[in-house]
């Protein structure tokens, strides 16, 4: 019966003179993929790599944690392979991380990279390399960067060394062409040497709004004739060096994403980090996703999570919106919370059923495509009896509201 409709349908179409309706192709891919991401933080890592003096090792203890992780429904691992300018892979522009094998510089005994990568393809998780682009070390002392450190090399270059900053740590400064260049590089060599889902930026940018970082790269600038006053002139060097690292990724491989991982206050951002994070969101050209690192409560007096989250939903036009959530606080008080409320301050103290909630919230949420946990060590420590409780409701959440 269904044949013959078509079929008349087909003949009455013809004999009108009129095509039969096609399908209008997509303008784009659409991403069916909803992700659900946990950070691994370079100290997790360390944790992860100690005593593994084998690739086998590593092998063995990277697929257990992995499979920690899918069995809690998530589907992607965020490693933070890059944490200062030092590298968990192999790399011709940043020295082996200390946080790797104990000593930065030391030789790369395995690549802890490709090893995660090859269990995460083989468990069906995506998998993005998370890296601090200005951070040199977490120490001021010059003397713990190894002497392969490009950083070490140019603060002992009495022509280089403005393209370092120093004060209780030691960070590139933003403002140096070199830097910029050193960074894209970065990026390019992980994108072309490793089978990455994504690059994901941290939310550190201008370390400090003091004048003497890139005074004399400003001098430079007001002299050849500069009009942007300060704080916009370094709201430019960031965005400039976002918007070069995204078009070196698509250049390379246009499959792999870009994200950033600001904090969650727009105005922060804009005005002590140089981070134009509205920029970024609502033009083309700098970033594949958002996430900002929404780590409230839901009674939290001045970021709400559901009134911030909307404000992202909001906001957010030019690219992927997923949110960040704070696992960390399970079972503690939240300093940040309220100076008056103590509910908002022991809301996370007194419920284990925060994020999942928070995650039913953003499934919900037109335009959010995901959420990111931080970070993995909640995620399984069996001994943190508030965050142990929240995973099972994060695990019961997902299967129930089936969030793919």
């Amino acid at each position: 019966m269904k044949k013959v409709f078509i079929c008349l349908l087909s003949a009455l179409l013809l004999l009108g003179g009129c095509e039969a309706p096609r399908q209008e192709e997509p303008t784009e891919p659409v991403n069916a993929i909803y992700v659900k991401a946990v950070w691994l933080s370079y100290y997790e890592l360390e944790s992860l790599i100690s005593g593994c003096e084998t690739d086998k090792d590593f092998e063995k203890a990277v697929k257990s944690a992995f499979k920690e992780v899918k069995s809690v429904g998530l589907n992607t691992v965020t490693v933070q392979v890059r944490p200062c300018a030092d590298a968990f892979y192999k790399s011709e522009y940043f020295p082996v991380s200390k946080y790797c094998f104990g000593v930065q510089g030391s030789e790369l005994k395995y690549d802890p990279l490709q090893i995660m990568i090859n269990a995460a393809q083989q468990l069906g998780l995506r998998i993005e390399a998370w890296i601090n682009p200005y951070r040199v070390s977490q120490s001021s002392d010059i003397n713990e960067l190894s002497e392969g450190n490009i950083a070490k090399k140019w603060l002992n270059d009495e022509n280089k060394k403005s393209n370092v900053y120093i004060n209780d740590k030691i960070y590139f400064n933003p403002a140096s062409d070199e830097v910029r260049k050193l960074i894209v590089n970065g990026v390019k060599e992980i994108v072309s040497n490793y089978a990455v889902d994504a690059i994901h930026f941290d939310d550190y940018f201008y370390p400090t709004t003091d004048k003497d970082i890139d005074e004399k790269e400003y001098g430079e600038y007001k002299d050849s004739g500069g009009e942007l006053d300060l704080d916009s002139w370094r709201r430019e060097n960031v965005s400039e060096m976002v918007k070069s690292v995204y078009s070196a990724v698509k250049e390379i491989n246009p499959s792999v994403e870009f994200g950033i991982s600001p904090q969650s206050k727009v105005s922060a951002n804009y005005g002590t980090l140089y981070a134009d994070v509205e920029r970024w969101v609502t033009e083309d050209g700098f970033v594949d996703y958002i996430c900002p690192q929404i780590y409230f409560g839901f009674y939290n007096e001045v970021q709400p999570f559901t009134r911030t989250a909307k404000d992202w939903q909001d906001m957010v036009k030019s690219c992927k919106l997923y949110v960040g959530l704070a696992l960390y606080k399970s079972g503690q008080e939240d300093e940040f919370a309220s100076n008056d409320q103590s509910y908002a301050i022991n809301e996370f103290k007194d419920n284990n059923d925060i994020i999942s909630r928070q995650i039913s919230y953003l499934n919900e949420l037109n335009g959010v495509g995901g959420f990111y946990i931080f970070s993995y060590s909640y995620l399984t420590d069996a001994d943190n009896e508030s965050a142990a409780e929240e995973v099972r409701y994060i695990k019961k959440v997902i299967q129930q509201n089936n969030i793919r």
